[in-house]
């Protein structure tokens, strides 16, 4: 019997409000998934923040990933 090749990655966020103001948030974003280097992004939004986490899961998942 075979066994899966196991994957692993990491994401780390680092957020705050630009200045402390609602409305100004920032978001840098560092991720791996295997042994590929940390690929750095910045996002000002909740929905990119969301965007980039579904992406990571889906690269370390090999494809779509659902959530109930």
């Amino acid at each position: 019997m075979e066994v899966p090749e196991e994957r692993s990655g990491s994401m780390v966020l680092r957020a705050w409000l630009e200045g402390g103001e609602p409305g100004a948030l920032r978001v840098r974003i560092l991720s791996t998934v295997g042994t590929d280097e940390a690929k750095p992004v910045a996002v000002t939004s909740r929905e990119a923040v969301h965007a980039a986490v579904q992406s990571w899961l889906d690269e370390l998942g090999a494809g779509p990933m659902t959530f109930s």
